[in-house]
């Protein structure tokens, strides 16, 4: 049996295993993570992350879904990696540039008595083009769009960042929490439309400066949070004046996250505070 040393980290209950594979090159079977993920025969998590030496940047991101499967992006996975690597002395500037599947993402860390504060990532600029979400719908843009449904229509809003979301807004006397998203979410996220597949956030605007999200994570299921999710749920009350201003407060059921985005061409920036759990030893 190999003995693996991992982190465990959460970015508003957003929980995510993460693994130095860069002092010693680590690599695991889509089996393996599935089961470090269990919650119950293993370590438990929403992901799993493999920090690796990277080419171009400081470190790679090499990102999981607890169902094995990778994903291009984690946008509390990259604040919880951020975290880890200063913890664990892999680096000791608050300023990083991380590699991922959807490019190179810039990080900022508020560094508070020594430990890792308020972490800022650079999300990249959000993609509207239906093909390169991926949406096999021929629009120019996918909002306000009725999608039917084996379970019913659903008014649907895309947008990609590095990953496709589907946002879907509720009523503001509605009660998101009743909303049931462990029915509607699978069956939207399998959707043909979504070649890929695609992440669920459904949103209820609370005022002008918040909104509340819940999330149904593509290759997850329902998680506390999700950074992605948050960016591309503001950018959407952005684009659609749901919102005002550039800066939005996402309420996710594991506390709150900031949006920044200053409109079309520019970057989005995402914002907030990651806990470090535990640290432990997993055989395998």
């Amino acid at each position: 049996m190999e003995k693996i040393e991992f982190s465990k980290y959460n970015g508003q209950g957003n929980d995510f295993v993460i693994i130095d594979a860069v002092s010693k090159e680590i690599t695991l079977s889509s089996e393996q993570i599935t089961s470090i993920c269990d919650r119950h025969f293993g370590i438990g998590a929403d992901g799993l992350i493999l920090v690796k030496k990277s080419e171009n940047s400081d470190f790679y991101m090499d990102y999981y879904n607890m169902d094995g499967s990778g994903a291009e992006m984690c946008g509390n996975g990259i604040r919880c990696m951020s975290g880890f690597i200063y913890n664990s002395g892999l680096s000791s500037s608050n300023n990083l540039t991380i590699e991922t599947l959807a490019g190179n993402k810039k990080i900022e860390m508020e560094v508070v008595d020594g430990r890792p504060g308020n972490i800022r990532v650079d999300m990249g600029a959000p993609v509207f083009k239906p093909e390169d979400i991926p949406v096999k719908l021929y629009q120019k843009e996918i909002f306000n769009y009725k999608l039917s449904t084996n379970t019913g229509e659903f008014n649907i809003n895309c947008v990609s960042m590095g990953n496709p979301h589907c946002i879907i807004y509720i009523e503001a006397n509605e009660d998101l929490e009743k909303i049931p998203l462990h029915s509607w979410g699978p069956i939207i996220e399998n959707d043909t439309v979504f070649p890929n597949k695609t992440n669920v956030e459904f949103v209820r605007v609370r005022d002008k400066n918040h909104i509340d999200m819940r999330v149904w994570e593509r290759g997850v299921g329902e998680t506390l949070a999700c950074g992605t999710g948050a960016c591309a749920a503001g950018v959407s009350s952005m684009r659609l004046s749901k919102v005002s201003g550039s800066s939005v407060t996402v309420k996710v059921p594991g506390g709150d996250l900031n949006v920044l985005w200053e409109g079309p061409s520019n970057n989005v920036f995402l914002e907030g505070k990651v806990e470090h759990t535990f640290d432990g030893v997993y055989y395998i």
